[in-house]
């Protein structure tokens, strides 16, 4: 039976967030775990529950009061380094699941279990949904041997500190945590954080990738240094010490990125093969490395195991 107390208090909290439009989505996920992309989440589902045809983007509108790419051009800031380090610290209070692309029988030990059924990006109405990708278990064994570099000016400098090199290795762990993973083991051998300089950059992916080191990393992720700004080279300099690209797998994340995100479109980042290394350009921001790597992760051990195994 609808509570028509609860519809009034929750058109009101929409009315409330419509007038402090002065109010970031970060900040509030920052001190209360939810914004208004969650509101309208609830507004969404609630509809489905009892039967109501209102998509998420009608549902975003009633929250916000205008169509969601026009609240963002009238309202969004681009969000600071502190309010990003504050979003990192407080994930775990944040009203989302864990994702179930990895399709794991339980969620890794560390992961949050909170009752909010919700998380921020965008949804499809059941009618709207598409399958998601299918990979099968690696063939065998897989041993990843990580070097995860950081290309940032201001975290070189330590302006602020380094949040998307720590979410590579956080995102990997959960990975190799997850049924799909089945066989594969993690192992970070190296991480380093260097500025946007293109020697400095090159003299990590060579070093790391040596054929005749003991401890050679068969997988670089960097972050950072993908974008046009003029300081950004990381693709360059990954081109320039790779033996053969990989097109295959930087159009795989940018046009899975793409439904996220459309400004994802301005990435250039590479990614291409070393000897028998992978080395691959991720984002810079967090949440962008987390989700190009629900994109990225369950093709990696069908990756290395060839580069390991050649026919």
């Amino acid at each position: 039976m609808a509570d028509p107390a609860a519809a009034y208090a929750f058109s009101k909290l929409a009315e409330h967030l419509r007038m402090r439009a002065d109010v970031q989505n970060i900040d509030l996920m920052v001190l209360a775990g939810f914004c208004r992309n969650c509101l309208s989440k609830w507004y969404h589902a609630g509809a489905w529950q009892h039967g109501i045809d209102i998509s998420y983007d009608r549902a975003c509108e009633y929250v916000y009061g205008v169509p969601y790419k026009e609240w963002k051009r009238l309202h969004q800031q681009p969000a600071t380094e502190e309010q990003l380090r504050k979003m990192v610290e407080t994930k775990a209070g944040h009203a989302q699941h864990e994702p179930q692309a990895y399709k794991a029988t339980q969620p890794p030990p560390s992961a949050p279990r909170l009752l909010s059924d919700v998380c921020c990006n965008p949804v499809q109405s059941p009618t709207e949904q598409m399958p998601p990708m299918e990979f099968k278990p690696p063939t065998g064994p897989v041993a990843i041997r990580l070097g995860v570099l950081t290309v940032s000016d201001r975290a070189a400098a330590g302006v602020y500190d380094d949040l998307g090199g720590p979410e590579v290795v956080r995102s990997l762990e959960e990975f190799v945590a997850s049924g799909v993973a089945k066989g594969c083991t993690l192992e970070v051998i190296c991480r380093a954080t260097v500025p946007d300089e293109s020697a400095a950059i090159q003299r990590f992916l060579l070093e790391w990738t040596k054929r005749t080191a003991e401890l050679r990393c068969n997988l670089v992720l960097t972050t950072g240094g993908t974008g046009l700004a003029p300081r950004d080279v990381t693709p360059e300099a990954t081109l320039a010490v790779v033996d053969r690209p990989t097109p295959g797998i930087s159009e795989l994340l940018l046009r899975e990125s793409l439904k996220i995100e459309p400004l994802a479109a301005l990435s250039r980042a590479a990614a291409g093969l070393r000897h028998e290394s992978l080395i691959v350009n991720l984002p810079g921001r967090p949440k962008a490395v987390r989700e190009n790597l629900l994109i990225l992760a369950p093709i990696l051990p069908h990756a290395l195991l060839q580069l390991a195994n050649p026919p």
